[in-house]
Parts: C-alpha cells; structure tokens; sequence
C-alpha cells in the first residue's frame, strides 16, 4: 500500500474497526519498502490525502514519519498539529490511553496506547 492507497482505504472503511486495519496495514507495507532499501519507499513520500477524520489524517502521517525516522531516513513533510485526538477505546479511559501514548504521537495531539499500534 501506498500512503494515498492507505488514505483512500481508510476514507472508504465501512467502520472505525476497518479504518484501523487499514491504517495498520499500511504502516506494515511501508516498513517492508524501508527494509528493502531499494528507493521502493518513495511511493510514500507523496501525500496520502484526506482520509476523512482529521484524527486519522494526523495519525498516518505521525505513523510514517516515525517509520522513516526508524529506518534512519527523512521523514515526510506532511505532519501538522491538529486538535487533539483521543479515539475512544473499549479497555481504557482517556486518562490511560494518554499515559500510555508514545511521545511521538502525543506531540502531535494524537493519543493512542502503543500496543494498538502493532499487529500480530
């Protein structure tokens, strides 16, 4: 997935569940075409566009910025603060899911527990 590809599955999700998978996966692409290091990362150098909730649009891009920054490369330039962020989540309350938010997110206004950013 690219990061419009990514974006567009996102902004097409028929519920918050899928938009997730969706936003999950596609970081899953993108640190496979950073390990590759064959230039095959530039399909994520463009902007993804509007995913349709300013909270996904931020968490994208803080997302890819961060996996580039792992992988040692300049991020994309498309990161800007928004109105904070706090998805709602069915364990934790807004207290919680702010503690245990990765700086990188919580910069940005995005609140989101780190081990809801893995996948299995």
């Amino acid at each position: 997935m690219t990061a419009p590809a990514t974006a567009t599955a996102i902004r097409e999700a028929t519920d918050e569940d899928w938009a997730w998978r969706m936003l999950l996966q596609g970081c899953d692409h993108l640190r496979l075409l950073l390990s590759r290091r064959d230039g095959s990362e530039a399909a994520w150098e463009a902007a993804p566009g509007p995913t349709g909730h300013t909270g996904f649009d931020t968490l994208l891009a803080a997302l890819a910025a961060h996996e580039f920054q792992a992988a040692g490369r300049e991020p994309p330039r498309s990161i800007r603060s928004r109105t904070p962020w706090v998805p709602k989540h069915p364990f934790l309350d807004q207290a919680e899911i702010i503690e245990q938010t990765p700086d990188y997110l919580a910069r940005l206004n995005v609140f989101v527990p780190n081990r809801d950013l893995t996948t299995a």
